[in-house]
């Protein structure tokens, strides 16, 4: 999830209760992307086949598109009489392909209240290990307009939330340094066990280097009748080397970030996948590396998925130029590369050059 600073605007009104504010906030972007991002399975850059010889109707294949999207962010938030807080969330996005215009969806709309017990949300949110975690792209700080960070081969994403309906109810918990949080998505089929994750963090600082700790564990059963695999795993293997439905998936995580306070950061994430039956664990390793100079941040990150089968790997560059006011000039570069049959010399590239403005 990218993570963008805003200037907002409050509306505040009264009608019975203490204060409720409502605040909008926004960005856009505009560029060009192209490359291949969005080919999963591809066995070259034409964008129109998939490994397995079916159709692939998801990509543009290595054709370079304009590029433009907004996001409006609207929060509303109150507080009872007694000191009870509680709000509601949503974006309005325009999130389609870069080659079309228009298709405003909702996104990630979210509800919460909170207390002095801690905060308990409802939406299409983090779960709890997610939340917990910090991946090595938001260690580092580093975003495109193409997603080349986050969309390569070696990606993890989100661990296992939404492999259900991706409405997910977390509950949070701050002491300290300390970090807490539990999660539940449930299946609405009724033929799976319920996903649930629990999730801590601990922030210090040593020696002038901050430093993060995350530790997650997490469970699901699969219920996707095309399959599932972990993170970015998902978009470039074909249905059969994916984990059939109902295989029960165990998930241990852990990641580091540090922040060397002299414009390096760093991240570090591990992930294990341990499915039932005769399927084999699958490994994450992710890790990433930030420098920012004056109006200057830079980005290398890279991730790689060690399976039985099929192995994936995947690295990107990235590059983000201050103008000030809220406005960055951004680039991004990825590579990927998946190993073992059919996927032997199946390489994909993404790059993407624009402008990102936060309101």
């Amino acid at each position: 999830m990218k993570k963008v600073l805003f200037a907002t605007t409050a509306l505040v009104a009264s009608a019975g209760f203490a204060a409720a504010d409502i605040t909008f906030s926004g960005s856009a972007e505009m560029g060009v992307v192209g490359g291949g991002k969005n080919v999963p399975g591809v066995s070259s850059y034409t964008g129109d086949t998939n490994a397995d010889g079916t159709a692939n109707s998801d990509g543009y294949g290595s054709d370079t598109v304009f590029n433009n999207d907004f996001t409006l962010t609207v929060v509303g938030s109150g507080q009872t009489d007694s000191g009870l807080s509680f709000g509601i969330s949503v974006d309005f996005s325009t999130e389609a392909e870069p080659d079309e215009n228009g298709n405003v969806v909702l996104d990630n709309e979210a509800v919460f209240i909170s207390g002095d017990f801690g905060t308990l949300t409802l939406g299409e949110i983090d779960g709890a290990v997610d939340k917990q975690l910090t991946e090595v792209n938001n260690a580092i700080g580093q975003y495109t307009i193409g997603d080349d960070e986050t969309v390569h081969a070696g990606f993890q994403g989100a661990y296992g939330d939404g492999a259900y309906d991706n409405q997910i109810l977390r509950y949070d918990y701050a002491f300290g340094d300390f970090g807490f949080s539990a999660s539940m998505e449930l299946d609405d089929t009724d033929t799976v066990d319920n996903g649930y994750a629990l999730g801590v963090s601990y922030n210090t600082d040593m020696g002038g280097v901050g430093l993060g700790f995350g530790l997650g564990y997490q469970y699901l059963e699969t219920s996707d009748s095309d399959g599932w695999a972990p993170g970015n795993l998902n978009d470039f293997l074909v249905t059969a080397d994916k984990w059939a439905v109902g295989t029960e998936v165990d998930i241990i995580a852990a990641t580091v970030s540090a922040d060397f306070n002299n414009g390096f950061t760093a991240g570090f994430e591990y992930s294990n996948y341990d499915p039932s039956g005769n399927n084999d664990d699958v490994d994450h390793y992710a890790i990433g590396l930030g420098y920012s100079i004056n109006a200057l941040s830079m980005g290398a990150s890279y991730g790689k998925f060690d399976t039985d089968g099929a192995d994936a790997d995947g690295w990107a560059l990235t590059a983000a130029y201050d103008l000030g006011g809220g406005a960055s000039v951004v680039a991004g570069y990825s590579d990927s590369d998946i190993d073992g049959t059919p996927y032997d010399g199946n390489d994909y590239e993404t790059y993407s050059l624009g402008v990102v403005m936060n309101f």
